[in-house]
């Protein structure tokens, strides 16, 4: 009896496992379902090849065809203000075309111009750096402005509203022609380099002045910015000098607090003064308009 069992497990088993090896009909639904899927990843990867091929081809095709150097005629300084000059113009297009590679297709070149002209002290912030046909090349960016000269001891020197230090030094013979005013008693020297602040509060108080002064009608008639004056406790007292006459302003703009009328006030008085006398040359007298009212004394 359990041979009986035992064999009859045995063929059970055997006829099982026959019944697996059999072959599985044919499905023409499934190997047509698998075709498509292999000739879309053949296409795929004949596409994706026929491309690398044909970018090389016009890559190379660019490179014969276009390159050509680039020199700083070809350069545009797009929205360029009124008030940089042929001269400022020239020297960035020189700094930007020295830097770009003939090759119209290398990006990386046009990446290292945008990072050289940032660092020109002309130039505050690059925006792009961009090709267009005919080989001519874009340059969006921002510029620092002149608004003083500051008297320094080799000459005057260009600086922006921010106190940055721009290039050139220039003999007292041609600050008139400049049309800018001048900053005088600055007691540090200028930066090392160009596209540097240049240091010292007093700079900064009057560059602030000046900034407060800007577009008044009587701009003109001042001739210097003067911040080489302290009082009997060490504070910084601004005054104008005109071709005849001298306002003692006192206080930096913004460091009146309760010691002086506020800057507004003081710059009222200025304007009634202007109205008065055009020249602001005051009779050769010094005007004082830091106290409680304006006031006038020889001096």
């Amino acid at each position: 009896m359990g041979w009986f069992l035992s064999s009859k497990k045995k063929r059970a088993k055997t006829r099982r496992r026959a019944s697996l090896a059999e072959p599985k009909p044919w499905d023409p639904t499934r190997t047509l379902m698998g075709l498509k899927a292999l000739g879309i990843f053949a296409l795929a990867v004949g596409l994706v090849i026929g491309w690398r091929y044909s970018e090389r081809y016009l890559l190379d095709y660019a490179r014969q065809r276009q390159t050509a150097e680039v020199t700083p005629d070809m350069i545009e300084l797009v929205d360029a203000p009124d008030w940089m000059s042929e001269g400022i113009r020239q020297q960035v297009r020189q700094t930007a075309s020295a830097h770009i590679k003939p090759d119209p297709m290398d990006g990386k070149s046009l990446r290292r111009t945008a990072e050289v002209l940032g660092d020109d002290p002309w130039v505050r912030e690059v925006i792009q750096v961009a090709r267009r046909s005919g080989g001519r090349v874009l340059v969006s960016a921002t510029y620092r402005q002149p608004v003083a000269m500051i008297q320094g001891p080799d000459g005057y020197h260009l600086v922006d509203a921010q106190g940055v230090c721009l290039p050139g030094v220039y003999p007292s013979s041609q600050i008139q022609g400049m049309g800018l005013v001048v900053v005088t008693g600055v007691s540090s020297s200028p930066p090392a380099d160009a596209g540097e602040v240049w240091p010292g509060a007093d700079v900064q108080a009057g560059l602030a002045l000046v900034r407060l002064l800007a577009g008044e009608p009587y701009m003109d008639k001042i001739r210097s910015f003067d911040v080489g004056h302290r009082d009997e406790r060490g504070r910084l007292r601004l005054v104008l000098h005109t071709a005849e006459g001298t306002v003692r302003w006192g206080l930096p703009p913004g460091q009146e607090h309760a010691i002086e009328p506020d800057a507004n006030v003081k710059l009222g008085w200025l304007r009634q003064l202007a109205q008065r006398d055009e020249a602001l040359s005051t009779g050769g007298q010094i005007i004082d308009i830091y106290g409680p009212a304006p006031g006038m004394r020889q001096p």
